[in-house]
């Protein structure tokens, strides 16, 4: 592994670590105040599905940042043995390339979800979780285009 795509590497589980704290942070932030939801949903088809959508956007997140930290780690601990030979490259600037566009896909997905969604008065931790999945939309743009730039640098052999 050359070591433009080292230093990539290094700053992409950087990125995808503190990313996937703020993702982990959100959640029992959220579950708090589920019982509510449920009851809610009880009730109303829309708080049903609200209540789902939430879920799945959080867990999206969440899962996409973890396999960015564990490839990340994997290319820096594991990288040059991982991706020699013709084959070997093709296959690590295709992995590369299919995170750069699920990170885009989750942050799209969460986008869709969130962009509507306004922070409540008096349910704080409610409004911190909100902040902290925003900064995860934020930070997985960013390893989107890390994984882009990581799937070039392997392309061209750095």
């Amino acid at each position: 592994m050359g070591f433009l795509t080292f230093i990539l590497s290094l700053a992409i589980a950087n990125v995808s670590g503190y990313c996937l704290y703020h993702s982990a942070q959100s959640i029992p932030k959220l579950q708090q105040y589920e019982r509510k939801a449920e009851k809610a949903a009880e009730w109303s088809d829309v708080a049903a599905k609200r209540l789902w959508d939430t879920r799945y956007t959080v867990g999206a997140g969440f899962v996409m940042t973890a396999i960015s930290l564990l490839s990340s780690l994997s290319n820096i601990f594991y990288g040059a043995s991982s991706t020699a030979g013709f084959f070997g490259t093709l296959r690590g600037v295709a992995w590369a390339a299919l995170l750069g566009g699920g990170e885009l896909a989750a942050s799209g997905y969460m986008k869709s979800f969130w962009a509507d969604k306004r922070k409540i008065p008096l349910m704080d931790d409610y409004n911190d979780a909100v902040s902290d999945t925003v900064k995860v939309m934020g930070l997985s743009d960013a390893l989107a285009v890390g994984w882009g730039l990581l799937a070039v640098l392997r392309l061209l052999r750095y």
